[in-house]
């Protein structure tokens, strides 16, 4: 099978040759920028620099996806009024101004494609599509509507405004809903077939199972289900401590990608097996950042002998790839999946 074959055959809970490994945003991008001959900072408003980091990645690491979106997670709340600065090249940009509350009643939905950065990877997505997309699949990626506004305004001043002003954060919600619909819309016109959306604030460590569902879920809802009518698939990314996984599973994405240290592996395996696929989430902080191939390889048959052989798992980081994970642990995990084929 090619990559793209398998990833997507593996969301559509169809038999695969060997579990899929997923790669998140620009993980591991120290391997990438000098080869690629651009930083970071430059591809954040250059398409085809872009283009060449994540045609890099495919190059360097041979997953079978590649994906068209940053992993700052500030750059949809950028085009909604945060301010955000660069402190150094070859890293995503941190919060600088947050937008106030009280404007918040005053953002407008958003056009991906007529703002500066949020359109780069969407102008992207056609070369990259043109040169690799043949045989390895392109995801889009866009963070959900209640994560954009906790990067808009910041987090505890959205957490405050769930009990203070609660007509004032559905308003905003009602806004930015309008705004990932857009991107669906763009995502499709170039092509793309799947959308990674993190929704990393459904956890019970910040909010309850009734907040989640009345201020979270029931616009990611609505903007999966205009995506679905266009033909495009969503991945639910969730790396909170305490994922309200089944929550979002109920929402029907086609895949979720969990943080396996988060969860009791075998509850979510039952839970999940049959009905939808799952990217088991392989610790990226100290087993893939800091441990041997070894271990890493170890890790990843325990998992995949936990999940047996129904078809849909991938394999993925917990969450994307720190800066500097070494290039034999990158390439481990994808080996060790590979190692699990079927006759």
């Amino acid at each position: 099978m090619t990559p793209r074959e398998r990833f997507l055959s593996a969301l559509e809970l169809r038999v695969v040759d060997h579990p899929p490994v997923f790669y998140q945003h620009l993980g591991a991008s120290s391997h990438l920028q000098g080869p690629a001959g651009t930083s970071v900072m430059e591809a954040f408003s250059d398409p085809g620099k872009y283009a060449l980091l994540v045609m890099e990645s495919h190059k360097r690491f041979g997953y079978d996806n590649v994906m068209m979106g940053w992993g700052d997670l500030l750059t949809e709340a950028r085009a909604h009024g945060l301010r955000w600065k660069f402190t150094d090249p070859r890293f995503y940009p941190r919060p600088d101004v947050y937008l106030p509350v009280s404007k918040a009643g005053e953002i407008t939905p958003v056009d991906p494609m007529g703002d500066p950065f949020w359109s780069v990877p969407l102008k992207a997505a056609s070369s990259v599509i043109q040169e690799i997309g043949g045989k390895v699949a392109v995801v889009g990626s866009c963070s959900s509507p209640t994560w954009i506004a906790s990067e808009t305004i910041g987090f505890e001043n959205l957490m405050m405004a769930y009990f203070q002003q609660p007509d004032l954060v559905h308003s905003m919600l009602r806004t930015l809903t309008q705004s990932c619909k857009a991107y669906g819309e763009r995502a499709s016109e170039a092509g793309m077939e799947v959308v990674f959306v993190d929704d990393s604030g459904g956890g019970r460590e910040m909010v309850s199972l009734d907040m989640y569902r009345t201020f979270d879920a029931a616009y990611l809802k609505e903007a999966m289900g205009h995506w679905s009518r266009l033909g495009v698939r969503t991945i639910i990314h969730n790396d909170s401590a305490e994922p309200f996984y089944e929550a979002q599973a109920e929402l029907g994405p086609s895949a979720l990608h969990v943080h396996l240290q988060a969860v009791d592996t075998a509850k979510l395996f039952e839970a999940t097996r049959g009905r939808l696929c799952v990217m088991a989430g392989i610790d990226h902080m100290t087993l893939l950042y800091k441990k041997t191939p070894h271990e890493v390889d170890a890790e990843v048959r325990r998992v995949m002998g936990i999940w047996g052989d129904s078809p849909g798992l991938m394999i993925a980081p917990g969450c994307e790839l720190p800066y500097k994970t070494p290039l034999e642990n990158v390439i481990m995990l994808r080996e060790s999946a590979a190692s699990f084929g079927r006759a």
